[in-house]
């Protein structure tokens, strides 16, 4: 068996964009008002989370859905 290793390691949280705090959003399947995240180390997930349908998006989703409308 061989083991391989990684020379420069592995990256575990992504480099999200963070939305300055207080800024507001709705979610983009069901319309309600995401909560926006902490940007905290210890926090791996994305910075907007919709409490209703349970899904995460960041900035780059919503940049993703926008542009896909044209």
């Amino acid at each position: 068996m061989k083991h391989h290793t990684f020379e420069d390691g592995l990256k575990y949280k992504p480099d999200y964009k963070w939305p300055k705090p207080g800024t507001e959003k709705n979610c983009p399947k069901c319309k309600i008002p995401l909560e926006l995240c902490e940007d905290k180390p210890s926090y791996y997930g994305k910075p907007w989370w919709c409490y209703k349908c349970q899904w995460q998006f960041s900035e780059e989703d919503f940049e993703a859905i926008k542009s896909s409308k044209k």
